[in-house]
């Protein structure tokens, strides 16, 4: 029948998809350089398809302002970035709105999640509808960015792989909102957010931000859980602070360097959360949390 005949249709499509982001010189560079970049993945028409439903959400005032909640000694609070509006699928308000995000949920996802545990196994990536969350964002412009971060800041949570997918037709130099990321002690890496351009990168490791956008920008993300956050990933040990090549080669690839990272980048950190907060009472409020972090670090003398 015509339904059976559409499910099959878009399961070939998510296949092709999968057969384009994950192949073993991918999986490789992910493996070895924490991100990889993947460009013509959809194909424009559906890239379009994609973008005009989030359009559509928010024109039915579906996408929300994005929120990050924390604990702090006064009890948990809650700041709001700037020009941010994102969705989430396991709304289902949101899902019941969407057609090719609806299909990405149930069928697609599982088919690259799949298709990634075959090649990188280790990974123990984890589907169905509790093991991965779909977000759809929109960035008004207006200078709307994102503070350096990881995407699993360590536990409870359990995000392995981020895959983003960029949804940005005409994107010119200065327009802004690129994703910056920041190898551990090395270069960083900026990439443009163009049309149907897809970034796979490890949740846990890969330090990133996303530059003030002075254009309308849309995307969509992807979290996937997995094997992440054992004791040998979140307890630094005193062993792992020698300056010898093959320790910084360990905090390079592993989500240790989370325990440091504010301290080894502190500035960059506090300048981002200027960017992303500035003329908002919310600032105060993360720069106290960052320097509070600081002080934990510092107040452990053996990673000063």
């Amino acid at each position: 029948n015509a339904e059976y005949m559409g499910v099959e249709c878009s399961r070939k499509m998510f296949a092709a998809v999968a057969d384009r982001l994950v192949t073993d010189e991918h999986c490789q560079k992910l493996q070895s350089d924490g991100f990889v970049v993947i460009d013509n993945v959809l194909g424009i028409n559906w890239a379009r398809s994609f973008r005009d439903e989030i359009k559509t959400l928010q024109s039915l005032n579906l996408l929300k302002p994005n929120q990050v909640q924390f604990t702090t000694d006064r009890g948990p609070i809650i700041c709001t970035k700037p020009n941010i509006f994102e969705a989430d699928l396991h709304n289902d308000e949101v899902m019941n709105q969407t057609h090719h995000f609806a299909n990405l949920f149930w069928e697609g996802c599982d088919i690259i999640i799949d298709r990634i545990n075959k090649v990188i196994p280790d990974l123990q990536l984890r589907g169905g509808t509790t093991g991965k969350t779909i977000k759809l964002q929109l960035n008004t412009g207006n200078g709307g960015c994102f503070p350096w971060h990881y995407d699993n800041p360590g536990r409870p949570n359990q995000r392995k792989i981020t895959c983003l997918c960029y949804l940005n037709e005409g994107w010119a130099e200065g327009d802004g909102g690129e994703l910056e990321l920041l190898p551990f002690l090395g270069e960083p890496v900026v990439v443009p957010p163009l049309m149907d351009r897809f970034i796979l990168f490890q949740s846990d490791w890969a330090l990133h931000r996303v530059r003030p956008s002075l254009k309308e920008r849309a995307c969509f993300t992807i979290w996937i859980d997995g094997a992440t956050n054992s004791d040998d990933e979140i307890f630094l040990k005193a062993k792992h602070l020698s300056t010898h090549p093959d320790n910084i080669a360990l905090l390079y690839h592993s989500p240790l360097q989370r325990v440091v990272s504010r301290a080894v980048y502190h500035e960059i950190y506090e300048k981002s959360l200027r960017e992303c907060f500035e003329g908002t009472n919310d600032l105060q409020i993360m720069l106290a949390s960052h320097y509070q972090h600081l002080k934990q670090i510092q107040a452990n003398a053996a990673l000063m």
